[in-house]
């Protein structure tokens, strides 16, 4: 009997050490989710700003209202993407893929030789700038993206542990 008893507080324990865990685990993913969120957010503000800097910099010319309008489109757009409770990386990444590659083509077909003719600003280093917020914002997202498919696993394994909690404490009343 003693015996039996000490098999049974092991595996209590040992479900009960594996639920607190899992619910340990379960917390700092979702401390991590919210903390990529934000970190997405202050590089999507980032891309926002020099955008608006552009805007008040620059004058239309050429291209660069369609620009604007397309580039201030598809940042609403990635915004609204992030600030779903479930995040599409697809969706994510095709917009921010574009809004790369249409903030790299106005950069090389017009936004340079504007910027070192009519600014003080350094065009390079303005370029660097919005690609590294680019980058940023991408590592961030995916951070946020694998956050969230790490929770749903988690919650899983902490309710397949209490159901074999249930089941262990059902077979030892039915044999107790």
């Amino acid at each position: 009997m003693s015996n039996s008893n000490t098999n049974m507080q092991t595996q209590t324990s040992s479900v009960l050490q594996n639920d607190t865990v899992s619910s340990c685990s379960i917390s700092k993913v979702q401390e991590k989710t919210q903390l990529s969120r934000i970190k997405c957010m202050n590089s999507l503000r980032a891309i926002q700003s020099q955008l608006k800097f552009l805007i008040e910099t620059l004058q239309d010319f050429g291209n660069m209202h369609i620009f604007k309008r397309t580039f201030s489109q598809d940042l609403d757009l990635l915004e609204n993407h992030l600030t779903k409770e479930i995040i599409s990386q697809t969706d994510c990444k095709t917009t921010l893929t574009k809004l790369r590659t249409t903030f790299e083509n106005a950069f090389n077909s017009e936004l340079k030789a504007r910027m070192q003719n009519y600014t003080r600003y350094d065009a390079q280093s303005f370029y660097d700038a919005m690609i590294f917020n680019m980058d940023s914002l991408g590592k961030y997202m995916l951070e946020l993206i694998l956050h969230q498919q790490r929770t749903p696993q988690l919650l899983k394994q902490k309710k397949l542990m209490q159901t074999q909690e249930d089941h262990s404490h059902q077979f030892i009343a039915l044999n107790g």
